[in-house]
């Protein structure tokens, strides 16, 4: 029976690197097997962004990519930065790249689309964003072909985003709540990656997107966390992946780190502390210096997944940060990733569905991201338990619910129950 074809509309995927390709990559790479064609239309391999090049072995050798180019600001604000223009940059930024920087890639992308739709038979079309411009470009297509379905995927909340940095009264801010507004009207299916960010969303919208909505969260593939054994740690190995920048810090788990070494002077040589990625917030590393616990941390620069998983799963606990209010519609992608990795995690974050996955799991504990005497003393739990073989033990069966595969299973689902 031939696969039926999903027009597959991503902007970053491999080998852009980074956790914001994976959910496209996986689903990519499992969906031939729930009997779904995916051609693909992406980003040029040019364009700037973290690159990783092992990921492109994950997509099927079958599938067809197009890659197309985009105008974007970027050598602009770059420029204007060396410069010493920051106040024009962010104004730039504010006003004219709405709804976000890659906006130039739409008309591109549209294009490359038309012509796919126009010269082959399509039985569904997948945006899957951010950038959440790409989901100008499914309602678009919409608009154009309506008897063809559109799914609509939020890798991450639009609107209701923690991390935008848009004025309440901002004219920007109403042209993206009415873009937001139609996207969900005009999408035939909705994908939410947390049921905490379907609900802020019900809660909004209401009877607009009430039958239309699901959730499908991010995980983790079961075939990239495969090894043979692990390494005896010289050093208690904390390791965090991913950039910590916006609403999250690091300065509470400095603090506990600074009354651990003040109240375990000879334990404190035995910790490390990994961080892998591009950034971490200036004033973090110049608190950390303050309370004279930088000498615990050491920095890597991005590194290709693969080995990215292996840093996890060679560590004794995973660090998870995240912002105050952050719970309240996403869940860090790390986190899932974490979770395969079958290493305890320490989640700095609020109560919601976040710490009730890791509770469900056992996968680990949490403390309340501001709380350094919470983080503190489970920080002592972990490293009094080193040596303890039996201390840590996961719920493999809840875990897999997070399984890649599975998920694209789900996603297919969808797929099939649009087209019946």
């Amino acid at each position: 029976m031939a696969k039926r074809k999903v027009l597959f509309i991503s902007y970053f995927c491999p080998p852009f690197g980074g956790g914001g390709v994976l959910r496209s990559t996986k689903f990519i790479k499992y969906l031939p097997e729930y009997g779904y064609e995916p051609i693909v239309i992406t980003a040029k391999e040019n364009a700037l962004g973290a690159k990783d090049f092992s990921l492109l072995s994950e997509l099927p050798t079958s599938v067809r990519i197009y890659r197309e180019g985009a105008i974007t600001p970027f050598f602009l604000f770059r420029a204007l930065k060396k410069l010493g223009l920051n106040s024009v940059r962010r104004y730039l930024d504010k006003h004219f790249c709405i709804p976000d920087k890659l906006v130039g890639w739409v008309p591109f992308a549209l294009r490359r689309a038309k012509k796919i739709l126009k010269d082959e038979h399509i039985d569904l079309i997948f945006t899957s964003s951010p950038p959440h411009s790409q989901q100008i470009i499914g309602r678009k297509l919409k608009k154009m072909f309506p008897h063809i379905p559109w799914v609509a995927d939020f890798r991450d909340a639009w609107c209701e985003n923690p991390f935008r940095d848009v004025d309440p009264g901002q004219l920007r801010e109403q042209i993206e709540q009415k873009l937001e507004r139609k996207v969900l009207r005009k999408a035939d299916a909705l994908i939410f990656n947390t049921h905490s960010s379907l609900n802020v969303y019900r809660r909004k919208y209401g009877n607009i997107i009430q039958n239309k909505s699901f959730v499908i969260p991010n995980g983790f593939d079961k075939a990239d966390f495969q090894i043979s054994s692990k390494p005896h740690n010289l050093q208690y190995t904390i390791v965090h992946t991913g950039d910590i920048y916006g609403i999250r810090s690091l300065k509470p788990f400095i603090q506990a780190l600074h009354m651990f070494q003040k109240r375990h002077k000879k334990e404190q040589q035995k910790l490390r502390i990994v961080f892998i990625g591009y950034y971490i917030k200036p004033e973090d590393k110049e608190f950390a210096a303050e309370c004279g616990v930088e000498h615990f941390f050491e920095f890597k620069d991005f590194l290709p997944h693969e080995q990215c998983v292996k840093e996890m799963m060679n560590a004794d606990l995973l660090l998870l940060v995240t912002g105050r209010g952050e719970h309240e519609v996403m869940i860090p992608g790390k986190f899932y990733e974490y979770l395969g990795a079958q290493v305890p995690i320490l989640a700095l974050a609020e109560k919601g569905e976040l710490t009730k996955i890791l509770q469900e799991c056992n996968a680990g504990d949490w403390a309340p991201p501001d709380n350094p005497d919470k983080i503190y003393q489970i920080l002592c739990k972990y490293l009094s338990n080193r040596k303890n073989k039996t201390f840590f033990h996961p719920n493999y069966e809840m875990v897999m619910r997070f399984d890649r595969k599975a998920l694209t299973g789900q996603l297919a689902s969808i797929f099939t129950n649009l087209l019946i």
